[in-house]
């Protein structure tokens, strides 16, 4: 491994870490996306069957509501 290090230029190996890191924080925001929109699809579909209190900052649609029995107030 230190053969190739001696090798290669200094600038390139700065450019590859570089790049490495970029890729990783990236990867990791991306997920960090993909797990909010997740949490907030389930929250929306829980407080549109009325089992969570709605927040406003959410911003969810709200679901069409139907005649019937609820045995929440009960």
């Amino acid at each position: 491994m230190r053969k190739i290090t001696e090798r290669l230029p200094k600038p390139f190996l700065m450019g590859l870490l570089t790049a490495g890191l970029v890729y990783a924080v990236g990867w990791v925001g991306e997920t960090d996306y993909q797990q909010a929109v997740a949490s907030q699809k389930m929250y929306c579909e829980m407080s549109a069957r009325g089992a969570w209190p709605p927040r406003p900052e959410l911003n969810c649609q709200k679901a069409e509501t139907q005649q019937g029995i609820r045995l929440v107030g009960l």
